[in-house]
């Protein structure tokens, strides 16, 4: 499991229980980002080969991209805060909203990755923002496979 996904547990037990303490977790959420976006884009820089004059368009250009898709991220972040604080007695409406909510974040994520395809075409090959699209998907699919173990099921009213 990630430590960053481990703070982003933690941050949720702590806003159960002690305000003191939410505030430095909270803290060491933020410098866990820092540091999951800084191994992020190293990861990126090591699976993209670019020339000099691509990384220099590249790199400012991706981030901005990456500012947009942290915003989702944040949504995510406290929606699984907001479950973990309800989960024991989650109503229909809010297990609706949740969802929603949810739902969005995703429909958001693919308008995000739809609208920046053709800013990075204009300065990549297709197959070089083919492969970048292919790695950041890769990266969001390890976060999210370490979520899963996070996130017990809804507790349905049937046994």
């Amino acid at each position: 499991m990630s430590r960053w996904l481990c703070l982003v547990l933690m941050v949720g037990l702590a806003a159960v229980s002690f305000s003191p303490v939410l505030a430095q977790v909270q803290s060491d959420v933020a410098v866990e980002r820092a540091q999951l976006q800084s191994d992020r884009q190293a990861t990126v820089a090591a699976n993209l080969p670019l020339t000099e004059e691509q990384a220099t368009a590249f790199w400012p250009m991706y981030r901005e991209y990456r500012g947009e898709i942290q915003k989702l991220g944040d949504r995510i972040v406290a929606l699984m805060l907001d479950y973990a604080k309800n989960s024991d007695a989650l109503s229909d409406e809010q297990a609706a909203s949740m969802l929603d909510e949810y739902l969005d974040i995703q429909k958001k994520e693919v308008q995000i990755k739809s609208d920046w395809i053709p800013k990075f075409r204009k300065i990549l090959p297709s197959k070089t923002v083919t492969r970048f699209f292919q790695v950041d998907n890769k990266l969001d699919a390890i976060l999210r496979y370490e979520a899963v173990d996070l996130i017990p099921l809804v507790q349905t009213d049937t046994k």
